[in-house]
């Protein structure tokens, strides 16, 4: 339950890092809607798409684990 918890309180740590970024870093640097920052995007989803899935599988191996020890 921990981990849940932890994995939910990252991903709101990623969307506030992100807005941070797109709001003041990309506007200080003038590189709103422009080519410039699509570095970012690519790194942001993928660390996006890692974070899910390593949270997904970690998640859904407890869950397995905790059921198989409740019905062996």
């Amino acid at each position: 339950m921990t981990f849940a918890l932890a994995w939910v309180f990252e991903f709101f740590s990623l969307l506030a890092f992100d807005l941070f970024v797109e709001a003041f870093v990309f506007e200080w640097l003038a590189w709103n809607g422009t080519n410039k920052n699509d570095w970012f995007f690519a790194l942001w989803w993928g660390a996006v798409a890692v974070w899910f899935l390593y949270g997904s599988v970690t998640i859904m191996r407890r869950v397995g684990r905790v059921t198989d020890q409740e019905n062996p």
